[in-house]
């Protein structure tokens, strides 16, 4: 009897211990810096104004928005950013500190409450603190979308998410 409580112990103690490693120690191993430069955009020529020329088509917009912290170990801070130039779409992840987790990914979603909804994957997150660029494929409607979402593969859960304006 008293070696099955001694195991009960053990086992519940090792119990504990899992999330205190998974969500305490393991972050700190997996944090990364990585410092980008911003994307090159497409420079406007000055031009004086001809007679019956075209005029010039109207500045890109772009969709920001801030990482937001969802809970004491899912969070993100930092400002995120979709340049629309025209055939030259970028995702800029600037002065951005993410939580540390394993296999995120970042995602375009057409939803705008941190689910991944229907999602374009741009790939691996290339590190959790700094200012980094991604390419966004020609094909993506950027109208449909929503938010960019750091989603963890490993544990199915959002690390942090932007909502876009």
């Amino acid at each position: 009897m008293r070696r099955l409580l001694l195991a009960g112990a053990v086992v519940a103690v090792l119990a504990a211990l899992v999330p205190v490693v998974a969500f305490g120690i393991v972050p700190l191993f997996v944090k990364s810096t990585l410092v980008e430069p911003p994307p090159a955009t497409a420079a406007a020529t000055p031009a004086s104004p001809v007679a019956g020329a075209t005029p010039a088509p109207p500045a890109a917009r772009s969709l920001t928005g801030e990482l937001r912290k969802i809970d004491v170990v899912h969070y993100g801070s930092g400002r995120v950013t979709i340049s629309r130039d025209p055939g030259n779409h970028t995702l800029r992840f600037e002065g951005v500190d993410i939580a540390g987790a394993p296999n995120m990914f970042v995602y375009l979603s057409d939803a705008s409450d941190g689910r991944p909804g229907n999602f374009t994957d741009l790939g691996p997150l290339k590190a959790t603190n700094g200012s980094f660029n991604y390419p966004v494929p020609a094909a993506v409607d950027l109208d449909a979308v929503h938010s960019v979402v750091v989603w963890c593969r490993a544990f199915s859960v959002t690390v942090t998410y932007a909502p876009l304006a």
